[in-house]
């Protein structure tokens, strides 16, 4: 149940990560710049930690469903 809650914690917080990560771009110069070793930040790293951090929540918080 863990893996399975995980993925979907990771997938629920796919869009809102994206959005984060568009809302760093723009604030830090946005498309009117070249591309740049900062654009890591905002484009991969932001989104990538969200999710990853999504997962992890949902795999450690994973509670046993006691069957009756």
């Amino acid at each position: 149940m863990g893996v399975a809650r995980a993925v979907v914690f990771a997938g629920v917080s796919f869009l809102p990560a994206i959005l984060v990560g568009i809302f760093a771009f723009m604030a830090m110069g946005g498309p009117d710049q070249d591309w740049a070793d900062w654009m890591w930040l905002p484009c991969y790293i932001v989104p990538g930690t969200l999710i990853g951090a999504a997962g992890m929540y949902g795999w450690k918080t994973s509670a046993d469903v006691d069957l009756e």
